[in-house]
């Protein structure tokens, strides 16, 4: 997408380019058409854009949601066959569900610990009915001094998940119907961290160790599994910095993906992101220019969650001649840049920018960006002969030039006046 070429409707806005969401849908097909193709909300955080990639998404299945009360919300809206991947305790929410499981519709709830059990089947119990569950089995790597993957799950071996299912066989409300085994140290974990280039080596051989590793215990628990007589509905693994490794994975049946769509600046980082495109951002607009070569924008902080650095922070994505200040960063209500020399590498549109210029922003994570705004504002390239869905039958107003078209709007979490925990 040109940006030069574009006025936003109005700033700060997020954007997304529908040509690069295109080519990142086409990619994720590409890469899954092996598995079954679940979508992970978190890091999309609205129903237009999950409708969307949806209806363009062959081997689409179901969704992935992060909270009880979103999945209340999703089935509300039309979805069906929802993961909840995180153990919950909002046992409101997840009796609001049952008026859709007793008219058909899939739900499935995740557990790796006797009270995520317990809770769940004293609210069946109470309601009459019984709750499909996903056993959470954890695909970190523990190695001396050091833990490669994420503490989530305390189903580390067999043996923990045995201990589980002698627990759960006293709970008659429950029905153990999945597995997931999402390895994040490899689906997650960027090769090349800002600043951090010493460490490359080191953390492509522990990815690709890690890899043998989940692909012997993940496959051999599942396989336990069937052996002791559970029929799994499906097996979910991955995530979209592992989608060539979790899809030619023997025992998986379905492979959770969401971050790729957005291509945040975050995955900018990884080496098997390289072939997909930004296609999501947040644009500022210029309201300052406290001194010769340093403009401020109005708006932009958005730090990413994880562990504080410089990775987590935004990117600026046009124009390229923009540079931080180390003292300031972005900011909570402006964040100041400072202009480079104009020099041969300059790409097209770098210059000096003046009051009411917009500059375009990345977040380092997916759907973290919505939760700052109220909508995505769509753009395509009008050259591009794309036929257009349902999504983008009205255009919203605002300056545009003939090159490029604004579409309708996608409405966020936020816009909806949702907000999930």
């Amino acid at each position: 997408m040109d940006f030069a070429q574009i006025s936003p409707p109005k700033t700060p806005s997020a954007w997304l380019d529908m040509d690069a969401l295109d080519h990142n849908i086409a990619l994720v097909n590409q890469k899954t058409q092996a598995v079954n193709l679940r979508l992970a909300t978190k890091s999309i955080r609205s129903t237009d854009v999950l409708h969307y990639i949806k209806a363009n998404s062959p081997n689409f299945i179901g969704l992935m949601s992060y909270a009880a009360d979103e999945s209340v919300y999703l089935l509300e809206n039309g979805f069906d066959n929802i993961l909840c991947a995180y153990p919950t305790l909002d046992m409101i929410s997840v009796k609001k569900t049952f008026q859709y499981t007793k008219q058909g519709a899939t739900m499935i709830w995740m557990v790796d610990r006797p009270e995520h059990v317990d809770m769940l089947n004293r609210v069946a119990q109470e309601n009459e009915t019984v709750i499909d569950i996903c056993l959470d089995i954890n695909m970190s790597m523990p190695l001396p001094k050091l833990y490669f993957g994420t503490k989530r799950s305390a189903l580390l071996s067999k043996k923990d998940v045995k201990t589980l299912l002698k627990h759960i066989k006293k709970s008659a409300n429950v029905n153990v119907c999945a597995a997931m085994g999402y390895e994040a140290q490899i689906a997650g974990l960027p090769e090349h961290l800002p600043g951090k280039a010493l460490l490359t080596p080191a953390i492509r051989l522990l990815k690709n160790r890690s890899q043998k590793q989940v692909s012997q215990r993940r496959g051999s628990i599942v396989n336990w599994l069937k052996k002791q007589g559970y029929e799994l509905q499906l097996v979910n693994g991955g995530g979209s910095g592992s989608m060539d490794f979790t899809s030619s994975q023997p025992e998986i049946t379905e492979i959770t993906v969401g971050s790729a769509y957005y291509k945040p600046a975050y995955f900018d980082y990884m080496d098997s992101m390289a072939a997909f495109q930004p296609a999501a951002g947040f644009v500022l607009p210029v309201t300052r220019q406290p001194e010769k070569g340093v403009i401020t924008c109005h708006g932009g902080g958005f730090i990413a969650s994880g562990a504080i650095g410089i990775d987590k922070a935004p990117v600026v994505h046009y124009p390229s001649n923009l540079t931080l200040l180390n003292d300031e960063g972005f900011g909570e209500v402006q964040t100041p840049m400072m202009l480079s020399k104009v020099g041969k590498k300059a790409t097209k549109g770098d210059s000096d920018l003046k009051i009411g210029d917009a500059v375009w922003c990345r977040h380092a994570k997916a759907g973290e960006l919505c939760e700052h705004f109220n909508e995505l504002i769509g753009y395509r390239d009008a050259s591009n002969q794309v036929q257009a869905t349902n999504n983008e039958s009205n255009d919203v107003n605002g300056s545009v030039s003939t090159g490029v078209k604004v579409l309708k709007t996608m409405t966020t979490y936020r816009g909806e006046g949702k907000c999930f925990h």
